[in-house]
């Protein structure tokens, strides 16, 4: 019998395996985490602000030109617009918390055309803090939901950038204007979240993940069975953004590192 011994070449090919293998991964906090339909919480913002997740979602509607917070438009009610809900506790705590970094996805319910100057106009006082390109920040801005066609997105300001389900499509100028790629996690896969990720789906989804940063976007799934195992394998398949509808629990999961 071949004895490894004999063999160093062999030996340090061995040792670079076993390191590549365990070489720790990224190291995943609260700032990884997104608050679904934050709106929905029975806190909206602060809950979710304060448990110290990095991406917030707020659902939107013009209203007689104001943008509004609502899953549905029977849902909309005077004291629930965006300025209310979203902006004015960024105002205060972005002033106050001086190194806090925060992505704020805006979901587009309706019609682009009407929605999107609204924004443009109502976060003009959040200007100072956007993160983009030549223009350091520590809030950024990702439009998602009925976002416009790819040709159109350019005409946008630089701040504003989008989210999209797909990659491919994109002319070099257009792809510079995508913040983040999300997709339905139950698309690839009907996993209930418990017990183990079929090989097949997880081979789907590790592909996709693989793809999104190849291209250097980070990515998010939605529709995820919303478990703590499902939060784990989509960490250790190095997805970049984990969301929830339970923002405690998640936190508390990413704070102890039960991952």
């Amino acid at each position: 019998m071949m004895k490894i011994t004999r063999h160093p070449v062999l030996i340090i090919l061995l040792t670079a395996i076993l390191f590549a293998c365990n070489k720790p991964g990224k190291t995943y906090s609260p700032a990884d985490a997104h608050s679904h339909n934050d709106y929905k919480q029975s806190v909206p913002f602060y809950r979710a602000y304060n448990a110290g997740f990095g991406s917030i979602e707020a659902d939107v509607y013009a209203v007689n030109g104001q943008l509004m917070v609502a899953h549905e438009e029977k849902e909309i009610t005077p004291e629930r617009s965006l300025k209310i809900m979203y902006i004015n506790p960024l105002i205060e705590k972005l002033k106050q918390d001086t190194a806090r970094r925060l992505r704020l996805l805006i979901e587009i319910k309706a019609d682009y055309v009407v929605t999107l100057p609204l924004v443009i106009e109502e976060l003009k006082p959040l200007s100072q803090y956007f993160d983009y390109t030549g223009h350091p920040g520590r809030l950024s801005i990702v439009m998602t939901g009925k976002v416009p066609p790819a040709a159109v997105m350019p005409i946008y300001p630089a701040w504003m950038s989008f989210d999209v389900d797909h990659m491919d499509g994109f002319t070099p100028e257009q792809f510079t204007k995508i913040g983040l790629i999300s997709v339905p996690f139950d698309k690839y896969s009907k996993w209930n979240g418990a017990g183990e990720l079929p090989e097949k789906d997880e081979a789907r989804v590790t592909g996709l993940i693989d793809s999104a940063h190849t291209l250097g976007k980070k990515i998010r799934f939605f529709a995820i069975p919303d478990t703590s195992i499902c939060w784990k394998k989509l960490i250790q398949l190095h997805a970049d953004v984990i969301g929830t509808d339970h923002i405690n629990a998640l936190a508390e999961f990413l704070n102890k590192k039960e991952y």
